[in-house]
């Protein structure tokens, strides 16, 4: 299922997993962050059962302005889970032009406060979006929540369980790290009916189904992360964001392209530099 893309909450019953991870996930205390309304939805399975607290950066507007974290607010008020401090406070075009402007404080504040709650409500597990070079904000978020969990960490006196899951990837990741959540026939159906019925995502639903099929409806996946704050990795260099900016300021568009060196690299250097590791 496509990233930018909960009906009723149904009873953790319906969610089976393996034995052996059984006890890694599902501990109490954690947190979902995710930089857009719609993210959950890839875990929908497994937000059910963890109910974590849900973080979210913007209200997911998009350059066209119109915010869907209405929709996503319907869907965690019927599964009945609860909404942090940070809920879509920002447009995306603020994201964007802070980014632009080498605004590197916002990020660096938005990683404090966020530690702050983390540790104060003694979360021990955080999820979020992957930094895949699609999408500049999903980016500069992951950069922001390493670095929260890092000095949410230091707060614990212990490391928090970190992990990531894949926005625009395939469904099922390589390597042997990642830990699977299944869903059965039950589950299954009940993530792809709150999918489609996620309206304000209904082309980027409909295109993850017809590229993944049913995968992204059997199981779900987190990857386990360090807590490497200021490291930024991608797999492609110039990322697909850069090359798509490029791409539409040349079009007259947009007036400046965000690029990973000049605007990216500056936030993960701040917040490593926030976290004492830099």
């Amino acid at each position: 299922m496509h990233p930018d893309m909960l009906p009723r909450v149904e009873p953790p019953s319906l969610f089976v997993r393996p034995p052996k991870i059984e006890a890694s996930l599902a501990a109490p205390r954690s947190a979902l962050l995710v930089a857009h309304p719609g993210h959950e939805l890839l875990l929908h399975g497994w937000l059910h059962s963890e109910r974590p607290r849900v973080f979210v950066l913007t209200d997911g507007s998009g350059r066209d302005g119109v915010s869907r974290l209405d929709a996503t607010t319907r869907l965690l008020e019927q599964a009945g889970i609860a909404c942090g401090a940070l809920y879509g406070r920002y447009p995306d075009r603020v994201v964007y032009e802070a980014l632009l402007d080498g605004d590197t404080a916002l990020f660096v504040g938005l990683a404090k406060e966020l530690a702050k709650s983390l540790a104060g409500e003694e979360t021990l597990r955080v999820v979020g979006d992957a930094a895949e070079g699609w999408n500049p904000i999903h980016d500069a978020f992951r950069l922001t929540v390493d670095a929260a969990a890092a000095l949410a960490s230091r707060e614990h006196g212990r490391p928090l369980e970190v992990f990531d899951f894949a926005l625009f990837g395939p469904p099922h990741p390589e390597g042997g790290r990642a830990l699977p959540f299944h869903l059965d026939a039950a589950a299954r159906a009940a993530k792809r009916a709150a999918a489609l019925a996620y309206t304000e995502l209904d082309r980027e639903v409909r295109f993850s189904i017809e590229r993944y099929g049913e995968g992204s409806y059997t199981t779900e996946w987190l990857v386990p992360r360090s807590l490497a704050a200021g490291v930024y990795r991608l797999p492609e260099d110039p990322p697909v964001y850069e090359r798509y900016g490029e791409f539409l300021a040349r079009s007259g568009q947009i007036e400046r392209a965000i690029r990973c060196r000049e605007h990216l690299l500056p936030v993960a250097a701040a917040l490593g530099a926030a976290v004492g590791q830099r």
